[in-house]
């Protein structure tokens, strides 16, 4: 999702630093590509790209949680095995400071209560906007190339896309973008 965003902004003339993690695509022609591979590497270069964005927009699925111990090594098999979870560094809280004079664009993965999940987590990461997908044994977003998606910003307006490809979603979202930016520096 995050290539076709960045391939729809660059059309539409905007500067696009994407930042990516591990992925078999090919990323598109930005102003500049950076790789990371942690969410504490997205966290530092965000935190050094956001004085000069005017937007952010988080498609990532960054996980809540990492474990606590990485080996270098292969763990061996055995009987009983416990892996130790941490929690990962809330990103967008984290960079709440620099939400002033930007645009915060958050998605969300919900397994119920689509609207109302994805609108407690517009207003607790203090987003703009948030772009919702529900994940059922029927409908896996990963996957299928037709989504169903929510937009949501924060008047609470809602607007339904229904089996539509990503390409057509980051047009619609990028319309939405531009239109807040509008009306937030005029």
């Amino acid at each position: 999702m995050g290539y076709k965003i960045a391939e729809e902004a660059l059309k539409r003339k905007h500067k696009v630093t994407l930042i990516s993690g591990p992925t078999n695509l090919i990323p598109p022609k930005t102003d500049k590509v950076v790789f990371i591979r942690t969410a504490d590497e997205l966290l530092e270069e965000l935190k050094k790209k956001m004085r000069r964005a005017d937007c952010l927009i988080m498609c990532a699925a960054v996980s809540d949680f990492r474990p606590k111990c990485l080996f270098n090594r292969k763990i061996k098999r055995s009987k009983n095995l416990t892996i130790e979870l941490v929690p990962n560094k809330d990103i967008l809280r984290n960079l709440s400071k620099f939400h002033k004079r930007n645009l915060f664009v958050g998605f969300s993965l919900e397994t119920e209560d689509l609207v109302k999940n994805a609108y407690l987590k517009l207003k607790h990461k203090n987003l703009d906007l948030i772009v919702a997908n529900i994940l059922t044994k029927h409908h896996n977003p990963f996957y299928n190339n037709k989504l169903d998606v929510v937009i949501i910003d924060r008047f609470k307006n809602i607007m339904s896309l229904k089996a539509k490809n990503k390409t057509f979603i980051s047009h619609v979202l990028l319309d939405k973008i531009e239109e807040m930016w509008y009306l937030k520096n005029k």
